[in-house]
């Protein structure tokens, strides 16, 4: 005979009651319990919070998830997800030489044009293959110019502070200007390595060594063996002139240091780059160097590269939250889509707008949501415009879970804490370092802004998807990674324990 364990009287008197209030509220009764971290912070700091189960949409825990805020980062949710939708995991950017004149023996006789295909990734590496191409064509020596063709988005005008402030003095890489004919993610690339002794001037190498078009402000010593590395780098322009000025001092025979700052004019950058790397190839060109809009429109091609697919270019973009790469493909979406040039960021991201309100039809079909509906001006976030609600995430997230075809692809692209290049996501129990897949936003201004958006996987082997937002406020603009990191994170273990 087999015992029967019964719960006791008072044990099922609270399970009925705990039911009851659940059913009275309209949710698990256990969705009240958590996000405790949150809304403490969310007395100084506007929050919204939300935790959904995939499998049927049920809310686990919320806060405030109809409030829309600045998303920072978390945004490049929509780019990745509107391009797997719209080209597919498999697809490739092509990146070509074309030309209308003809072939004599190893001359070309016209011009050299390079049409840029959007490719978000292409770099140094890639026109390297992409002249070997052209010399296996037999072609060594162009009678004509050498023109790049950017006519595939236009050019793009920068709208965003960071990007304009960029085009005379640019600090960082985060701000790299965009163009369909850009190349190294739009950003000038040094190598800085010090001295061979105590005193003597550091040595700077440009990417490739023998670009043109720069001026080098080095004034970075050497210091001695084995101590800290100081290295200040920026960009300036003037007067049709780039000049890369460094700062600081490093160990003696240390580095290489690398530097990547955000160029004037990525289409510029990159003839500067193909006019060296075709020298230094063995091709002579007789003509000028040009940019030009649509000159290999009709042109035969002479040789070509392809990227690498779409689904292996999202897991650089996810991990190093690349915003150069993030707003390319949105312009790419625009373009495909044969939108009037030349392209905007916000006139390109309507596509991530009406992605986001598909996305929230199909999770949420019976809810009325109020507001005037999401904000998109950029795929990357730069734009602190971009306003979204945490169940504007999970909605599309939720969404995202559902497309077979898709979903691999965006959750293979997020990054997991354990192996996350992001120091934000490295430090947590073992639940938090290993059971998600999650995309970080950070901005310091105006306003501090923290967020974090993704999927993480049940005890039971199911999927759930969370996402919060935290900005801060004229009050208190600036918060601390304790107040919101720490907030977040300590919340979300708490889910983790016990789903």
């Amino acid at each position: 005979m087999h015992s029967v364990h019964k719960p006791t009287p008072h044990r099922s008197f609270h399970l009925l009651a705990g039911a009851l209030l659940a059913l009275v509220a309209g949710a698990p009764a256990f969705a009240a319990d958590y996000l405790d971290s949150l809304r403490s912070l969310a007395q100084r700091a506007n929050v919204t919070a939300m935790v959904v189960d995939l499998d049927d949409m049920t809310t686990i825990a919320e806060l405030n998830p109809d409030q829309r805020l600045t998303p920072a980062s978390v945004s490049k949710l929509y780019a990745a997800s509107a391009a797997l939708g719209q080209f597919g995991p498999d697809h490739r950017f092509t990146t070509r030489f074309a030309s209308r004149g003809a072939v004599t023996g190893s001359t070309l006789n016209g011009d050299l044009v390079f049409v840029g295909g959007g490719d978000p990734s292409l770099d140094n590496g890639d026109i390297w293959s992409l002249i070997g191409r052209l010399l296996g064509r037999g072609v060594t020596h162009v009678s004509g110019n050498l023109i790049v063709d950017d006519g595939l988005f236009g050019t793009v005008p920068c709208l965003t502070k960071d990007r304009c402030d960029a085009q005379s003095r640019a600090w960082h890489a985060y701000s790299a200007p965009l163009s369909a004919a850009g190349t190294n993610f739009g950003t000038v690339h040094a190598s800085v390595y010090g001295g061979a002794s105590t005193g003597a001037s550091a040595r700077v190498v440009l990417h490739p060594a023998s670009m043109s078009g720069y001026a080098i402000d080095n004034k970075v010593e050497t210091s001695v063996a084995g101590s800290r590395a100081t290295l200040k780098a920026w960009r300036t322009y003037d007067n049709g002139h780039s000049t890369l000025h460094l700062r600081g001092a490093l160990p003696a025979d240390g580095g290489p240091y690398e530097v990547h700052r955000a160029v004037t004019g990525p289409a510029t950058e990159t003839a500067r780059i193909l006019a060296a790397m075709l020298v230094d190839m063995g091709v002579t060109v007789d003509g000028n160097i040009q940019v030009a809009t649509n000159a290999g429109q009709g042109a035969t091609t002479l040789a070509q590269i392809e990227s690498d697919t779409l689904s292996e270019q999202l897991i650089p973009l996810m991990a190093y939250s690349n915003n150069y790469m993030a707003d390319t493909l949105t312009l790419n979406l625009a373009a495909d889509s044969q939108y009037n040039q030349p392209l905007s960021l916000p006139l390109a991201s309507q596509a991530l707008e009406a992605l986001a309100d598909r996305a929230m039809r199909e999770s949420y079909p019976t809810e009325a949501v109020a507001g005037t509906g999401p904000v998109l001006d950029s795929g990357s976030g730069l734009a602190v415009s971009n306003k979204l609600s945490a169940r504007d995430l999970v909605a599309l997230l939720g969404y995202m879970y559902h497309q077979n075809a898709l979903f691999p692809a965006l959750y293979g692209s997020m990054p997991v804490p354990l192996s996350a290049p992001s120091r934000t996501l490295k430090q947590g129990n073992f639940d938090w370092l290993t059971r998600l897949t999650a995309k970080t936003g950070t901005l310091s201004e105006p306003v501090t802004v923290r967020a974090l958006a993704g999927y993480f996987r049940k005890v039971d082997g199911g999927f759930g998807a969370f996402a919060f937002i935290i900005n801060g406020t004229a009050a208190h603009p600036a918060l601390t990674y304790r107040q919101t990191v720490t907030a977040y994170q300590t919340d979300m273990e708490a889910i983790l324990a016990e789903h």
